[in-house]
């Protein structure tokens, strides 16, 4: 006699488990530094790569081949660059030192060009700044850090955190919060404020990011 009930319940555990696998899968954290050498990073399938030109020439290029590149950018010395696990795109903590850094963010196009998206550092800041109470928050006054990506890369995980005080937006709340955001839109989905998200995501690299 079948059971069509159980076949209903045995199938809900299964995408229940799978959906806490997802949820419960550590974030990847691989990333490069950019320092006194010139390096090629290789997105993780392969089809990409970041020229980077070194101390004496800090620019970045995009290389599907050596007759496809394209421009990137400029970096300060030192930062520390990160391919999603995709290969669509990548971050670079710019400069990523201890005391100072700005997430910036690049989607790799269909002709191989580094699209950047300012619009996830700019919401991590907007809403380290609600939390704080702020209508706005000085650009001088944080600093974001790229944590990692989700497994599948559709996600990054972005540290706000207040560095010091320039303006009217009084840090007295919360020191610093990481945002998960969706790539492709730019929406935060998740956000967790100072020692919450220490205890939720011990694995992303927090030091010398933040104080214990």
């Amino acid at each position: 006699m079948k059971r069509p009930w159980l076949a209903a319940v045995a199938a809900a555990f299964a995408v229940a488990a799978c959906s806490n696998a997802e949820v419960q899968a550590p974030a990847e954290t691989a990333s490069t530094t950019l320092s006194l050498s010139t390096a090629i990073i290789r997105s993780p399938d392969g089809s990409l790569s970041v020229v980077y030109g070194g101390e004496a020439d800090p620019t970045l290029v995009l290389s599907a081949g050596f007759l496809r590149r394209s421009p990137v950018g400029e970096v300060a010395v030192p930062s520390r660059l990160s391919w999603s696990p995709n290969s669509r795109g990548f971050y670079v903590n710019d400069s990523g030192s201890a005391s100072w850094s700005t997430f910036r963010l690049w989607s790799a196009n269909a002709r191989a060009q580094a699209i950047e998206s300012t619009g996830i550092r700019e919401e991590a800041i907007a809403e380290l700044g609600r939390l704080n109470g702020c209508d706005s928050v000085p650009g001088a006054d944080a600093t974001t850090h790229g944590m990692g990506w989700s497994p599948d890369g559709s996600r990054v995980y972005v540290l706000a955190q207040s560095r010091r005080q320039t303006g009217e937006c009084i840090w007295k709340d919360v020191d610093y919060i990481v945002v998960v955001a969706d790539v492709e839109s730019g929406q935060v989905v998740e956000i967790e404020q100072g020692e919450e998200a220490r205890r939720r995501w011990p694995t992303l690299p927090w030091a010398p990011v933040t104080t214990p």
